[in-house]
């Protein structure tokens, strides 16, 4: 009995030590990506605002994983995200607008122009949103409920969907995705885990309890400063 305790303790302590390791390494590999020369200076500028350190730590990105921005915009993750892969894996820029980047270096990844995830035919392991969910409610074309569904069955078994928006006033639920663009966090929350994932993290480093709940998020005195929520959601197939 002793013996075998033993050995369990060192194993556990070994395991400790090993993922210990791995997170220093992945902070290392972030700080890296985050300072080197060939990212656009008008990203730097943004970094205070967006905390990326926090957000890539949070989507754990690993080499040979297969990541999809999904709705990436001007591509500022779809960037970092391929400084991370470093041409491993597989990197799907969704309705990126990546043109204006210099991302020749990296050949792993594919700008895709449709919505349709079903361009994708292999299962991927993180599929990230930044402060688009509200638009895809606005988007009379889209079907939620099957979009949700589509994203879970895309997903590996405990691969990560994470999901970043400027959050709303208490009570107003979706009912502000129009005007101010913004979208409670709990509506979020409830309907995505109604979608068969469960909340695996939040963070609140890009909060702000001083928001103006009543104010466009495009209004210079609150772009870049909204309340913003951060959920990471995991795929977790019933046993």
């Amino acid at each position: 009995m002793k013996i075998t305790t033993l050995i369990l303790s060192s194993l556990l302590i070994l395991t400790a030590s090993v993922f210990a390791h791995e997170k220093k390494s992945t902070a290392r590999n972030i700080a890296q990506v985050l300072k080197s020369p060939e990212r656009p200076q008008q990203d730097k500028v943004r970094d205070t605002a967006r905390k990326p350190a926090d957000i890539l730590a949070l989507v754990d990105i690993q080499p040979n994983m297969t990541v999809v921005d999904f709705i990436a915009g001007r591509g500022y993750y779809t960037d970092l995200f391929a400084r991370l892969l470093n041409n491993s894996g597989k990197l799907y820029s969704i309705k990126g607008k990546v043109e204006k980047r210099d991302l020749s270096q990296f050949t792993n990844i594919s700008v895709l122009p449709s919505l349709d995830l079903s361009q994708i035919k292999s299962p991927v392991d993180r599929i990230f949103t930044a402060l688009n969910y509200h638009d895809i409610i606005n988007n009379p074309s889209i079907d939620r409920q099957e979009l949700l569904k589509t994203i879970h069955r895309k997903l590996k078994d405990n691969g990560y969907f994470i999901v970043i928006d400027h959050n709303a006033a208490a009570g107003t639920g979706k009912s502000q995705t129009k005007k101010l663009h913004r979208i409670e966090n709990t509506f979020v929350l409830n309907e995505i885990i109604k979608a068969g994932f469960i909340l695996d993290r939040s963070l609140s480093v890009l909060a702000n309890p001083n928001d103006n709940f009543t104010a466009d998020v495009w209004q210079e005195s609150t772009k870049g400063k909204t309340d913003r929520f951060v959920y990471r959601f995991k795929k977790v197939t019933k046993g």
